[in-house]
């Protein structure tokens, strides 16, 4: 059978390039990765990525993907490049006005090309809780053209909400070799700052363990979905093969769902210490967030998904868990055993 041809926007990216792992490692798909044309490789050109196989700096072994330079504000452009691609899958970050540029043309040179499915850049929230959140402005916009592109029978779609990064958990510091090289193992290429969780924070910043709990509206801790970067990649393969129509559906999944109370207490077991908890009241979060200048973007997403969090904003339904049970995710406390444990 001839694998699939399943292009990836953003695919040397982090979670771009962990869907195209999934996708190498399966023989019923070939990844190709769509990248931005540049002064050394024009548009409609193509060469070889070096994908490394993990990103455990012992890991020498890589995958030589095919990478195909595309224009994105071209469409007659875009639309020669995605020439035999079955399905486009958008892992771009683009946090701009670009991001509904770049990605509706992509959309339409996808329907344009005879692409059969499309997902746009989700994997974070839920379509509903991008409202609470200035910058994922873009994402609805971009979603409701895709929402109307299969309501016409243009092309199938869908969205694919995971919540919160359980990457998050290993951010920090480790004391020893062996260590540090588990953490940047369980980041798995995450580069982004502490959120919430601060398992082992720089002994220039305190040193002790610490999470910042956002309170509910009844003053609870607040559940929350988390799930590892390196398990949407095989929930997006597991997504490919079903057959029946995504449906301009949000497919979301979950690594695990838990009470914020519950995680902390798996922190403590595998960390072998007090975590201190520091409560924040939606009052309090907002009062930041006020204090906030508009310019400053990266404070107020923090603030932003932080107060998200405090409503439920980041527990996902597990769709693709129900549909896909042969996807066993990392649970947390698997991750920060992985990442922490002695």
């Amino acid at each position: 059978m001839t694998p699939k041809l399943i292009a990836i926007a953003g695919g040397t990216g982090t979670i771009g390039s962990w869907i195209v792992r999934a996708l190498h490692n399966s023989p019923l798909y070939k990844p190709i990765i769509l990248s931005r044309a540049n002064d050394t490789n024009k548009p409609n050109t193509s060469a070889t990525t070096a994908i490394p196989a993990d990103t455990d700096p012992a890991t020498k072994e890589t995958y030589e993907i095919e990478t195909r330079y595309v224009d994105y504000t071209s469409l007659p452009s875009l639309t020669a490049s995605l020439s035999g691609i079955h399905t486009v899958i958008s892992a771009l970050l683009i946090p701009s006005e670009k991001m509904v540029d770049y990605q509706v043309n992509l959309l339409n040179a996808s329907i344009a090309a005879g692409v059969r499915r499309f997902a746009p850049s989700e994997f974070a929230l839920s379509q509903e809780v991008h409202k609470q959140v200035d910058i994922d402005y873009a994402k609805i916009v971009v979603w409701d053209a895709v929402r109307a592109a299969v309501k016409r029978d243009n092309i199938d779609a869908a969205a694919f909400p995971c919540g919160m990064f359980m990457n998050y958990l290993a951010v920090g510091t480790s004391t020893d070799v062996a260590g540090e090289r588990r953490r940047k193992r369980a980041l798995a290429g995450f580069s982004e700052g502490a959120l919430m969780f601060h398992p082992r924070p720089a002994p220039g910043e305190g040193g002790t363990p610490w999470v910042e709990v956002p309170l509910t509206p009844d003053g609870d801790f607040p559940d929350i979905t988390m799930t590892d970067i390196r398990d949407i990649g095989r929930f997006v393969v597991a997504a490919l093969g079903l057959e029946e129509p995504w449906g301009g559906r949000e497919l979301g999944m979950a690594g695990e769902t838990r009470n914020l109370r519950e995680i902390i207490g798996i922190m403590q077991e595998v960390l072998g210490e007090e975590v201190e908890v520091r409560t924040v009241t939606r009052e309090e979060l907002q009062k930041r967030l006020d204090a906030l200048d508009q310019s400053d973007i990266l404070p107020r997403i923090d603030v932003q998904y932080t107060m998200a969090c405090g409503q439920g904003g980041s527990v996902i339904k597990g769709v693709l868990n129900e549909l896909c049970p042969e996807v066993k995710p990392v649970s947390i406390r698997e991750f920060m055993e992985e990442a922490w444990g002695k």
